[in-house]
């Protein structure tokens, strides 16, 4: 049977976001109650503000898939049919979701094609969004590099975090977990990554 959950976050005017990026701005700009001939509105937002997927060109450049042109990228990189929630929560800030974590879910792992890692760290997001969004855990590039070699049938992954990747440890070692997933050459294709992701289920 053919199940279909929302994962994301709703767009709102002045919502929350990574500390630092532009904060997104919804502004009416025709209005029925003066005169106008419709109601609309123009969304002013950030492409990784809220849930988002993030394209090959955000950390790749070049010629990869920018977020603009995402039609670049097969639609069945987008259709998932065995999805698998990986439970790794952690009490200690920053921390790393390891090889060894995923494994334990065995054979399960090497059947799905859309890894969701559950940190439990979406139940401080609507309380503690500083909280939320700075220290949380993410994927070890070891993992990230392992999944991509060892997984074929994995499409995608996506965390309840602001990131996929620690972005103190990606600014000292080149991003590598984002990098492995964009990686063509493991499968011949760059994993979609989603982040932020709600799992209040």
């Amino acid at each position: 049977m053919t199940k279909y959950v929302e994962i994301g976050y709703p767009i709102m005017d002045q919502m929350n976001v990574y500390p630092g990026l532009p904060i997104p701005k919804i502004k009416q700009n025709e209005n029925l109650e003066f005169g106008d001939d419709w109601n609309g509105s123009v969304l002013e937002i950030y492409l990784h503000a809220g849930t988002h997927c993030d394209a090959p060109w955000h950390y790749l450049g070049g010629n990869a898939p920018k977020m603009d042109d995402i039609e670049n990228l097969p639609t069945e990189s987008f259709i998932y049919e065995s999805p698998l929630v990986i439970d790794c929560f952690f009490n200690e800030r920053n921390g790393l979701i390891t090889i060894d974590m995923i494994k334990k879910y065995g054979e399960e792992v090497y059947k799905s094609d859309f890894l969701i890692f559950n940190t439990n760290t979406w139940m401080k997001r609507e309380k503690d969004f500083i909280g939320y969004s700075t220290g949380f855990p993410a994927v070890s590039s070891e993992a990230a590099e392992w999944i991509r070699k060892e997984l074929p049938n994995v499409k995608a992954v996506a965390i309840d975090t602001l990131s996929i990747e620690n972005i103190a440890m990606g600014k000292e070692n080149g991003f590598k977990t984002h990098k492995a997933f964009f990686n063509i050459k493991e499968n011949g294709r760059p994993l979609i990554i989603y982040e932020d992701i709600n799992l209040n289920l």
